[in-house]
């Protein structure tokens, strides 16, 4: 994949005025709707907090977000969602520290995880029209040993251009019937033609009453390996292999945003689309007391 790396200052986001004007915009297209009386009031003027006119209750534009009880101002989170949407080939904990001047690994690490999860919760529609799925083992390393971990991919074949298709990819506990069958519900949308390797088919009759399943050719199973030959090498060349096990669903997550969004002509548009899941509410991460041990 090749990025384009744009300097953050270029984006219209430097005052907290212009960031609390488009993130109410972006929540709140059709105008302000009160989380808790849900009526729509859209003469309300952008405001980061906001008082319903009639049930007289206060809520914010980053209330149940991923931005929610940050104590970075709004800026600082656009310019850190910047940073990982415009800078080549991805950003690591330790470059965001520096580049933001954050005197705590933790932080920055804790930051940048929230940015992988908006990118998730951005990229979570599930994959549609022809989709290859397959297991294929990704072998990473953790505290200097190799592990081998069953990579769910869910891949969008023959579009009308090869650089649009999708990738979704998640991390399974096992390749038992069950788990396949639960990453395929998860990952590809239903009536959709599902590719399945032989075995797959042989293994899971329950899915011909939701998808069109149909045997890959040669030449598509070979798209998908080489798609995981790619998620392997970025993560080799960002994160050194030193990936902790419980941590490698976010960076597959950020993979899939980066080649999802890679042929996208405008960068401010990515960004955008980041956003969107940053601004939109949701649960709050699991939240861990510990730090990745390698320089994520």
């Amino acid at each position: 994949m090749t990025f384009f790396q744009r300097p953050a200052s270029s984006t219209p986001f430097s005052t907290e005025h212009a960031c609390v004007t488009y993130l109410f915009q972006k929540r709140w297209p059709w105008g302000f709707k009160c989380p808790f009386c849900q009526r729509v009031q859209k003469d309300m003027a952008p405001a980061y907090t906001v008082v319903c006119r009639y049930c007289r209750k206060q809520t914010s534009i980053t209330a149940h977000t991923l931005m929610h009880g940050s104590k970075k101002n709004l800026v600082a989170w656009m310019r850190v969602a910047s940073q990982f949407c415009f800078h080549e080939q991805g950003i690591s904990a330790r470059e965001l520290q520096r580049l933001m001047e954050l005197s705590c690994y933790q932080t920055a690490w804790s930051w940048l995880q929230k940015i992988r999860h908006g990118a998730a919760l951005a990229e979570s529609a599930t994959c549609r029209d022809t989709v290859l799925f397959d297991v294929i083992p990704l072998q990473i390393s953790a505290a200097g040993d190799k592990k081998t971990r069953q990579i769910a991919m869910a891949l969008e074949m023959e579009h009308a251009k090869a650089e649009s298709i999708r990738v979704r990819l998640s991390v399974l506990a096992n390749t038992s019937p069950e788990q396949v069958t639960t990453a395929i519900e998860s990952l590809v949308r239903q009536d959709t033609i599902l590719l399945l390797p032989d075995h797959y088919r042989m293994e899971i009759n329950s899915l011909d009453e939701r998808y069109h399943v149909a045997a890959p050719t040669a030449e598509q199973l070979t798209r998908g390996q080489l798609l995981l030959q790619e998620t392997s090498s970025w993560l080799d060349r960002l994160y050194c292999g030193a990936i902790d096990s419980c941590y490698l669903q976010s960076y597959l997550d950020e993979f899939c945003f980066r080649h999802n969004t890679v042929s996208w002509p405008d960068r401010l548009a990515v960004l955008d689309h980041l956003l969107s899941g940053l601004i939109t509410p949701a649960d709050d991460m699991t939240k861990s007391s510990h730090s990745p041990s390698g320089g994520q």
